[in-house]
């Protein structure tokens, strides 16, 4: 049990409030009007950062949606953009992307994201006299790309566009242009691309993408939370479940290991985190005494009425009509059977071995032809043959029992011979003896659980046994030749003498497992200084002691279901791993891709043994899902174990993973030798909006 120094720390989950407007209209526009500043888009799926190429950071920062709701005070259409749209509960539930996936396809929405963003900058002309770098997606459609080109050079009169990779801005915007080779890891909202580059030149041709990212991650997590907690008094929201994802999960280093150490109740604690969903505490009204001794006297006077409500209950059930008996000698047949089976109880309990049966089942139709027989006398027939034979079986089993248990007496004797002489040996002989009855009271209760369901492949193979032991010619082969018609189970009729067959057929094997492992466990407890109480098979067995009731409701603080706070909290534990562990395996959500280092190591196979070194010599990461804690290590570790030991790895995380990207574009939006790779009024006119000038940060167009 968890004490308070190793109890899981607890976060609080609430709903983002966003302030609106967001953003307040900028009056310095003059400065970089005078100086013709290009104007920087971090076009992201996710998030989109705008700002001029000058500044240190993004002007603006803000999610990239649009929002079109009729505002229900003013009857209005309004048009909210970015974190404006989470101002309304109309707008939050209109907010659309203008991309499917990372692909620019609304430009309705596309065209109200650059207005808000120009109008932000504090830009009133109709007309942008400033160049623009904006980031697109690696192999960007050219439909897409002439669909943009179009939007900016004639709606907005733009002078010129550079179009570049965001992944490759931000590699830019840590130094990785001077670097021989290197492999980019962009692992950003929609998915994850694997991009080669040489001389600080991403190579395209042999880049490969993983269809997970930030947003397949959060569905993940929603979709684990509502299944481990399908009656959660509160709705969780895909934002809650991202910031889940973005505030407790982590990247493994081993993630076998880890999940180890979470079914292991001493560690569990230290992976486990608990966060708390608001809740209204219930209003606890205080009583005077006067109040209390008036409710006690009245709850006094409510249970004597339901003592006497059940005292004529009782009465009633005696009546034979309502108990459901055919007759008095019914009555007695059944009386008496419940007598024997209480004196059976109490022998076993004084160690007396009283399994003899003292009246044989009826057989007085046995040897009576069926022509004589009426249809009730026939079916009562067939059950009194099942009924004899039931206890020929139960006479031949305790004749055996009883041989047995002389060799169990023996086997006793040398056991504690054995115990004496070398108790490890016999500890583990007790062990194994042990997980042998636990086996077969696990097997005999899944048997029980397939027996109990009339369409279940046993109860049926058991129900043609019966019918074939019941019949007057049980051969099967008869039956097979069409010379009988077995019709035993057609009706309900037969189906409830097969339920008393069972019940009757019930034999002591499930008590004697319990007695047997009741005194294992008790020698074990005795002589195992390692077996301990809460090992049973009982406190095992319990609901509390499940691996489920752990991941579900931890260790620490025991579970109160009458607890209202407690019933508002989630356990993320294991969800913590296996949400970033899709990266790296899939499989785990049934995609047909190789994870992040399988996939690094089939881009590198591309190349011959001297652009290998180059290639491998750097690991860049960028991208908001990057910032994972223990991503890097992990990478690292698996590339290491997959390449020869004197194999130079260095794995390095972009500084600021979301916003290195803006800041590599104003880079090249600021350096003269990029000049050449913007594209022009003039030869957007001649080339046309798919036309993209080729350089080492962008994606490369060949006609």
């Amino acid at each position: 049990m968890a004490d308070l120094a190793t109890a899981p720390p607890i976060y609080t989950l609430e709903e983002k409030e966003y302030p609106s407007p967001y953003y307040p209209i900028r009056t310095d526009y003059k400065s970089f009007h005078s100086h013709r500043t290009p104007i920087v888009i971090d076009n992201g799926s996710y998030q989109c950062r705008a700002g001029w190429a000058s500044e240190d950071k993004p002007s603006l920062i803000f999610d990239n949606v649009v929002s079109k709701y009729k505002d229900r005070k003013t009857n209005k259409t309004m048009i909210a953009v970015g974190m404006d749209t989470y101002a309304d509960p109309a707008g939050r539930s209109n907010a659309r992307s203008p991309f499917d996936s990372n692909v620019v396809s609304d430009l309705d929405r596309m065209e109200t994201i650059l207005d808000y963003i120009f109008i932000t900058l504090g830009i009133k002309d109709s007309r942008i006299d400033h160049s623009i770098v904006i980031t697109e997606p690696v192999c960007n459609p050219q439909h897409s790309r002439r669909q943009m080109s179009e939007l900016l050079f004639e709606s907005y009169g733009i002078p010129s566009v550079t179009y570049g990779i965001d992944s490759l801005f931000s590699y830019h915007a840590n130094g990785g242009s001077q670097d021989e080779g290197g492999i980019v890891i962009s692992a950003g909202h929609t998915a994850t691309h694997v991009i080669p580059t040489l001389h600080g030149k991403g190579l395209l041709e042999r880049t490969k993408r993983i269809s997970y990212g930030g947003t397949q991650s959060t569905d993940y997590m929603l979709k684990l939370m509502q299944l481990k907690y399908p009656t959660f008094p509160t709705k969780m929201t895909s934002s809650q479940a991202q910031e889940l994802v973005q505030e407790q999960c982590y990247v493994a280093k081993d993630y076998q290991q880890t999940l180890r150490e979470i079914e292991d109740r001493s560690t569990f604690a230290k992976i486990d985190r608990i966060v708390q969903f608001p809740f209204t505490a219930p209003v606890v009204e205080e009583k005077t005494e006067e109040e209390l001794a008036r409710q006690a006297a009245k709850k006094e006077e409510n249970a004597k009425r339901l003592r006497e409500a059940a005292a004529r209950s009782r009465l009633e059930k005696t009546q034979l009509k309502e108990s459901g008996f055919k007759d008095e000698a019914d009555l007695d047949e059944t009386i008496k059977q419940v007598d024997i089976q209480i004196q059976r109880a109490r022998n076993k309990e004084l160690g007396i071995d009283d399994n003899e049966e003292k009246d044989p089942p009826p057989t007085t139709l046995i040897d009576i032809p069926d022509e004589e027989l009426s249809e009730a006398d026939k079916k009562e027939k067939r059950k009194q043959r099942l009924l004899k034979a039931s206890y020929d079986a139960r006479k031949r089993a305790k004749k055996a029992k009883e041989e047995a248990k002389a060799q169990e007496e023996e086997q006793a004797r040398l056991e504690e011979e054995e115990r004496r002489r070398n108790p490890g040996n016999w500890i583990k002989g007790v062990k194994d003896k042990r997980e042998k009855v636990i086996d077969r009271i696990k097997k005999r209760k899944r048997l029980a659980m397939e027996l109990a369901d009339r369409r279940s492949r046993a109860s049926q193979m058991r129900m043609r046994s019966i019918a074939n032991l019941a019949s007057d010619s049980p051969s099967p082969k008869r039956r097979r030749k069409g010379q009988e018609e077995d019709t035993f189970g057609a009706d309900d009729d037969d189906w409830m003498i097969y339920r008393e067959i069972n019940r009757e057929d019930e034999s002591d094997d499930e008590e004697e497992d319990l007695s047997l492992l009741n005194q294992y466990e008790s020698m074990l407890l005795e002589f195992d200084p390692d077996f301990k109480p809460e090992d049973s098979y009982e406190a095992r067995s319990s609901a509390t002691n499940t691996l489920m009731h752990l991941l579900a409701r931890g260790v620490y603080p025991p579970f109160d279901p009458a607890d209202v706070g407690q019933s508002h909290q989630l356990h993320v534990n294991i969800e913590r791993v296996r949400v970033p562990e899709v990266l790296f395996q899939p499989s785990i959500i049934g995609l047909d891709q190789a994870g992040l280092v399988e996939t690094v190591n089939d881009v590198v196979k591309t190349f011959d043994s001297e652009q290998k070194a180059k290639v491998m010599k750097h690991i860049f990461l960028t991208g908001g899902f990057s910032r994972l804690p223990g991503i890097s290590e992990r990478i690292e570790g698996s590339m290491q174990s997959i390449f020869p030991a004197n194999t130079a790895i260095q794995v390095k995380r972009a500084k600021d993973p979301l916003l290195d990207a803006w800041k590599g574009a104003a880079m090249v939006a600021l350096d003269e030798k990029f000049k050449n790779i913007r594209v022009s009024k003039k030869e957007y006119e001649e080339y046309g909006g798919e036309y993209i000038k080729e350089h080492g940060l962008g994606n490369i167009f060949r006609s």
